[in-house]
């Protein structure tokens, strides 16, 4: 399945498609096999434990084929997701939660970094910007320092446990320090699930779609549990990178010091495997109905996007481009296929996203054309 069709039928749930990429994605899916690869990008967009693909692609079908406009963002995307995203148990109940209630669906901003806070709404974070976040009653739900939000000091043992979505858009990263101290940078395109307060004595579990950094704070009495696609982690305080985007076909561990231990949580499996430990220095990953395997990598390509650097070593371009279009908020379409399995190695710190294509340039032949935050790149 092509990066661009990705983003297109994203860009349509999301009620933010052009015409002239409406009608491609008309064409496209008129294509039976591509009719299946529609069905497979919503199960593994979503995690999904069980959905029923028929009644999906056909609300889908319907909208776009039968109707020459897109119908009502609301109705569709609410109702294609009853039937597409039905979980299993409370855990996973809260987890779609995430993204969308049963019967209606949270319009979030373009381009901005939101912080959604149960029973408070959808709040767009100002980075540039130094305030205390609060609820509808006046209370303090966050502290906000520009690209940061802080609960220490706020986790009042009286209060309910509220949830918490931050969501961080292409071309901007954002952090937060929870409430025990743990400290998570978030990629450009990621989110993460987590409360205001963690309960003692208990497990200290987030929820993570995109990519994060997380240092975590030490508590052998209450484990910090990461979930995310495929893969949990389970630390009780250590600092580890971890990459689990909707887009990509894996979903991988990175440990830069002390130990974790990491389990596949596949919806597939009736017994889980006892935790495999990583060791500084080693990544755990995981694709789609594979086992989960560890190697030796170099940290410093894992974890280069904190500084804001793009590191790419042996990479492919059709990878490469997935981490351009999200470091710069851009969207990439490779009309040159032989360049699509190419390797580089190279580091970007200031650059501009042309002047890393013409970087490439120099070793390929191959053209580009940008308009806006489109780009066309042609043999």
């Amino acid at each position: 399945m092509k990066t661009n069709i990705k983003i297109i039928i994203r860009q349509y749930l999301q009620n933010t498609i052009s015409e002239e990429d409406l009608e491609h994605l008309k064409d496209w899916i008129s294509n039976e096999d591509n009719q299946k690869h529609f069905r497979e990008f919503i199960y593994s967009h979503y995690n999904n434990k069980a959905y029923d693909t028929k009644k999906a692609f056909k609300l889908f079908e319907d909208a776009t084929f039968d109707k020459g406009d897109v119908i009502p963002f609301k109705s569709l995307r609410a109702t294609i997701f009853k039937y597409a995203a039905v979980f299993v148990g409370l855990l996973a109940l809260s987890y779609t939660i995430f993204y969308f209630n049963q019967n209606t669906a949270t319009e979030l901003p373009e381009n901005q970094v939101t912080l959604e806070v149960e029973g408070s709404g959808v709040k767009v974070l100002n980075t540039s910007v130094t305030k205390d976040l609060t609820g509808k009653g006046g209370e303090v739900l966050a502290k906000q320092n520009k690209n940061t939000l802080d609960y220490q000091g706020l986790d009042s043992e009286d209060g309910e446990i509220v949830f918490n979505i931050l969501r961080v858009p292409y071309g901007k990263t954002f952090q937060v320090l929870l409430p025990d101290q743990t400290q998570v940078f978030l990629n450009a395109g990621s989110s993460l699930r987590y409360p205001n307060k963690f309960q003692k004595g208990r497990n200290r579990e987030v929820f993570l779609e995109g990519e994060g950094y997380f240092k975590v704070s030490k508590n052998k009495n209450s484990p910090f549990i990461v979930k995310s696609n495929g893969i949990t982690t389970e630390v009780f305080g250590t600092e580890f990178n971890i990459s689990s985007y909707a887009d990509d076909s894996f979903t991988s561990v990175v440990l830069i010091e002390g130990s974790v231990g990491v389990t596949d949580n596949s919806e597939k499996r009736s017994n889980l495997k006892p935790n495999l430990m990583l060791k500084p220095n080693e990544m755990a990953s995981k694709t789609m109905g594979s086992e989960i395997s560890i190697e030796q990598v170099d940290i410093a390509e894992h974890v280069s996007w904190i500084n804001g650097t793009l590191f790419f070593k042996n990479e492919s371009f059709g990878s490469i481009v997935k981490k351009l279009q999200r470091h710069y908020n851009v969207v990439v379409t490779n009309n040159n296929k032989a360049l699509e399995e190419k390797k580089f190695t190279g580091r970007f710190d200031i650059e501009s996203v042309e002047q890393i294509l013409k970087t490439f340039q120099k070793t390929n032949n191959f053209s580009y054309i940008i308009t806006k935050n489109n780009i066309v790149i042609n043999p």
